[in-house]
């Protein structure tokens, strides 16, 4: 019975044992990075016990419940939570819309103007209606080249000058637009082809 008790006390102690606390991590040195010209800051960080952690250390999230379905009907946009913006603060609104395509002109000689032609008054001015449906009266240099036959109706192209002699107000060119090319012809629609 000795030995008994004995054996029960050495599992009961065992089984204790067995069962440490989770480990405390080690205090860590940490830099912050600063400005040009100005001393980096050093420190040491102890983190707490605070976080829920695994056996191993690791720290436990717990993200919550996703219902897909929800989407915009719960209230929510795309790549929003149900904290609302004020919980990320240092996260920028969503932008207005995709960037303009394109390449870039740099240091642009002239600027061209598209649209309808809507009026015209010879040597004065050309008031056109561009595509997003706004109407621009554009002022005619005094030698501008005006096409012969220009008449409302015309797809048009205004040429205004930004360097000297030109103001960037005043268009020194008036062309029509040439029509879109077709796309060239697809090889893979050719070698589709019966009999070719």
């Amino acid at each position: 019975m000795k030995h008994a008790a004995a054996l029960l006390i050495a599992f009961a102690s065992a089984g204790a044992a067995a069962d440490p606390p989770p480990p405390t991590p080690p205090p860590q040195s940490v830099v912050i990075p600063s400005l040009p010209d100005q001393k980096n800051k050093e420190g040491t960080v102890k983190p707490s016990g605070s976080l829920a952690t695994d056996e191993a250390g690791w720290v436990k999230n717990a993200p919550g419940t996703v219902d897909p379905k929800a989407g915009a009907a719960a209230g929510g946009a795309a790549g929003t939570s149900a904290a609302g913006p004020a919980a990320y603060p240092n996260v920028p609104p969503p932008g207005p819309g995709p960037a303009p395509t394109g390449k870039a002109v740099v240091d642009a000689a002239y600027v061209s103007v598209r649209g309808v032609v809507k009026a015209h008054e010879k040597g004065v001015s050309v008031t056109i209606v561009e595509a997003s449906g706004k109407e621009r009266t554009v002022p005619l240099a005094p030698k501008a080249e005006v096409y012969e036959g220009l008449k409302a109706g015309d797809k048009v192209v205004l040429r205004v000058p930004l360097k000297k002699p030109g103001d960037g107000k005043a268009a020194d060119r008036v062309e029509k637009q040439k029509p879109a090319k077709a796309p060239p012809k697809s090889k893979f629609s050719q070698a589709q082809a019966p009999g070719g």
